[in-house]
């Protein structure tokens, strides 16, 4: 199952920038962060409930 996701203006914005300034130092390791952090939202999309309530946090009903 791949559960559709698409990332807002800024957080492309927010990519572009972290991999440009990994890449300063070495492209290949900007190119497996971006794709680490894709692999992620992809898991987040087709497993939304991942993660556990952290009530001693927030209230709020996000998952860690």
């Amino acid at each position: 199952m791949n559960a559709p996701f698409q990332f807002t203006a800024q957080a492309t914005e927010d990519l572009d920038a972290i991999w440009w300034f990994i890449a300063g130092d070495n492209r290949e390791a900007a190119e497996r962060v971006e794709a680490e952090i894709v692999a992620a939202c992809r898991r987040v999309a087709n497993h939304p409930l991942m993660g556990t309530k952290r009530q001693d946090i927030t209230l709020l009903p996000v998952r860690f």
